[in-house]
């Protein structure tokens, strides 16, 4: 069984079929692949939605599966045992395959993934980190398939590189925020200083030093859990992460200055990004606004819904000529 199996079996791509050859060419996983015959616990854990959790506990793995769909996961496995101690800093993409016709092969990696749930509890334990802390962090599984499934309209797991990127200890529930382990500097939408600038603004900023990149879950930008986390989160880096950041980031469209000028001060939007020194012009955020306000993966002003006033200020600021930006900024940590 290769790639080109796989490609053929499934009407994949170029570029899935050049992702999976590299997987194979990867050193056999030190932990062999086992999904769990009852998906019952692995499935509460992810915390899926009914509609999620239905259809996947439908499609779990039996002896039906041709070779081609477990090469499938075989490969996703692989890759997800070897970047199990990927630097930090560097990403690793992930097929998406929301467009599949095969409703198993849109969500093959989620079958990789609750492979090595049992590894992942074992890493975090290692560390020290409670379990619950590493149980939270899984449900977000659940809140990235349903985003995609609000986006396509059917069962699929378009971020699964960003659920991989968990599943190899560079993401965090604490708190009421998500953190991430990061080393300053430019990568992305992620801004930071020239490194003459950096080096002048103190210990703990230059390029390359470590940090915490904070993700926002949804519906968490209430004031108080915000306040919790920035008051653990370095006590948890250091505790936990073999790291000693002295700051924290942010890369987010809710970062963009404008939401104070529609949504007044007392929003929680503009309360969250009041704690935050901007950096860098920003980057176009167009794309990011219509995924997370709209669940809409193009953006399409025509199409978009105008039913609360974040949905209205969006439409009206493009429609008079205006943009959104994301924008990097970040908070000192304590």
């Amino acid at each position: 069984m290769d790639s080109a199996a796989v490609v053929e079996r499934f009407g994949l791509g170029a570029e899935e079929r050049a992702w999976l050859a590299e997987a194979e060419r990867l050193p056999e996983p030190g932990r062999a692949l086992e999904v769990p015959k009852d998906p019952v616990e692995v499935l509460e854990l992810f915390a899926l939605a009914d509609a999620d959790r239905d259809e996947v506990a439908s499609l779990w793995p039996d002896g039906s599966w041709p070779a081609e769909l477990w090469h499938l996961v075989e490969c996703m496995y692989r890759r997800l045992c070897a970047d199990a101690e990927l630097p930090l800093g560097e990403w690793r993409d992930w097929p998406t395959l929301v467009g599949a016709e095969d409703p198993r092969v849109r969500v093959a990696a989620l079958w990789a993934f609750a492979a090595w749930v049992p590894e992942h509890f074992e890493r975090g334990a290692a560390r020290g980190i409670d379990r619950a802390v590493t149980a939270r962090t899984l449900a977000d599984v659940g809140v990235q398939m349903a985003r995609s499934r609000r986006m396509f309209g059917w069962l699929s797991l378009e971020t699964a590189a960003w659920v991989a990127s968990q599943l190899r200890g560079r993401l965090f529930w604490v708190g009421g925020l998500q953190v991430e382990p990061a080393l300053l500097g430019d990568q992305g939408a992620v801004e930071w200083y020239p490194a003459g600038e950096a080096a002048v603004l103190g210990p703990g900023m230059g390029v390359g030093d470590p940090a915490l990149r904070l993700h926002i879950p949804t519906g968490g930008l209430d004031p108080v859990a915000v306040d919790e986390t920035l008051a653990v989160a370095r006590e948890f880096a250091r505790a936990h992460l073999g790291m000693d950041p002295a700051v924290a980031t942010c890369t987010s469209w809710l970062l963009d200055p404008a939401w104070a000028e529609v949504l007044g001060e007392g929003s929680n939007i503009v309360r969250f990004q009041r704690r935050f020194s901007l950096v860098g012009r920003g980057v176009p955020g167009e794309a990011d606004v219509f995924r997370f306000v709209f669940g809409m993966p193009e953006v399409d002003v025509s199409a978009a819904p105008r039913g609360t006033r974040l949905e209205r200020a969006v439409v009206e600021r493009l429609e008079s000529g205006g943009a959104w930006w994301v924008r990097t900024g970040w908070v000192p940590l304590v």
